[in-house]
């Protein structure tokens, strides 16, 4: 049984007004040793109990992993490399705070097999880079990505938002020109979510937020799709774009339903149709680990049905969309026989487009993509 392992390190050193991730301000050194310290009891677990699991990727995610030293992140890879059996040319992803590195770190951490680099650059424009709250300049970003090169790094992710406070076309535009510039292997392009409970959700609420427009968002996807495909990336999934095989591994797990285990505090796992989650905070984690339990706290046995709702939500979100032979190959169903009215109407409604073989979002559905998903909800 072939899995990816996405471990998740929950500390930050400030918290983004717009984050939502369950991420916290690390106060004292002494929560990241202990962290640590339960984070490799939880993988050993693991390890005792999944013996027949290989390992096709591992991703490092938060918060901000690399406020890690680099030899703890050496140490801990080596423990997942040792404990689990691996595929050969596995994919090691590691998210990265341009603040929070240099390229000792990034030297280690390439010499540990981490293979891809995730770079939070946000935005390559130092106003909005405050605005929205994040610790580094754009011109750590552009150090960051030339000291990665000469680290060996061959395969580098660029997050990069828009619809920020703010924000003009042009300036998104600017952006993403002085990104093309820098050569990433992958692009994640993010339109701005309000989320209940973080400072920006809050802040629109009190009318404090100047949002682009409905209209001005639009354009700003509509453009980037259009650029981003002149410059060679393929627009494989609503918000991801990538060169000639540099397609995210890790990632495309969770987009074609297949299983993964999550270790950390708040982390999923999806093993044998089971799906479940870790207790969010980070304190609980560590006691619960410390008595030898694993820190689940909510979980279920997925019905067939929830099973195929959420694989034809997960497949809409890449271009390849849901190939209905695939679909019956993995269900022994035609997809039409649970799903032909909601197909149907979307397809009406242009949000859908396709032909026998499969459907897909259309360029309108991308936009509006939560708008399907919820037509297939369970």
């Amino acid at each position: 049984m072939k899995i990816g392992l996405y471990i998740h390190l929950p500390y930050c050193r400030s918290k983004c007004p717009y984050c939502d991730f369950n991420s916290y301000p690390l106060k004292e050194k002494d929560d990241l040793k202990h962290y640590l310290k339960a984070l490799y009891e939880e993988i050993n677990i693991y390890a005792d109990q999944l013996k027949n699991v290989v390992l096709k990727s591992i991703y490092f995610g938060g918060g901000t992993p690399t406020l890690l030293s680099g030899v703890s992140i050496f140490n801990l890879l080596d423990t997942c490399i040792r404990r689990f059996k691996t595929e050969k040319f596995m994919e090691v992803t590691i998210e990265a705070n341009p603040g929070t590195i240099d390229r000792k770190k990034l030297k280690i951490l390439h010499e540990a097999g981490v293979n891809r680099l995730s770079l939070g650059g946000q935005s390559l424009n130092n106003h909005l880079l405050k605005k929205i709250g994040r610790i580094h300049s754009a011109e750590d970003v552009i150090d960051i990505t030339f000291n990665a090169r000469a680290s060996g790094f061959k395969n580098i992710n660029m997050d990069i938002m828009y619809a920020l406070p703010g924000q003009t076309l042009e300036e998104l535009q600017v952006t993403l020109r002085k990104t093309i510039d820098l050569k990433p292997e992958h692009i994640s392009l993010y339109g701005l979510t309000l989320s209940p409970g973080t400072q920006f959700y809050i802040d629109n609420q009190n009318n404090l937020l100047d949002l682009p427009s409905e209209d001005t968002e639009f354009n700003m996807f509509e453009w980037s799709i259009d650029y981003l495909k002149k410059q060679g990336y393929e627009h494989y999934e609503i918000s991801n774009f990538a060169l000639e095989g540099k397609r995210s591994v890790h990632n495309q797990i969770y987009w074609k339903n297949q299983q993964y285990l999550g270790v950390g505090a708040g982390a999923f796992s999806y093993i044998r149709g089971y799906r479940y989650s870790n207790t969010k905070n980070p304190t609980d984690y560590i006691k619960r680990l410390s008595c030898g339990d694993l820190p689940r706290e909510a979980g279920e046995k997925l019905s067939l049905k929830k099973k195929m709702a959420e694989t034809v939500i997960l497949w809409l979100r890449t271009r390849d969309g849901v190939n209905i032979s695939n679909f019956y190959q993995r269900f022994k169903i035609d997809v039409h026989q649970p799903f032909g009215t909601q197909i149907n109407k979307l397809k009406d409604m242009r949000l859908l487009e396709g032909n026998k073989s499969f459907f897909r979002l259309s360029k309108k559905g991308i936009f509006l993509a939560n708008q399907v998903f919820e037509a297939f909800i369970i």
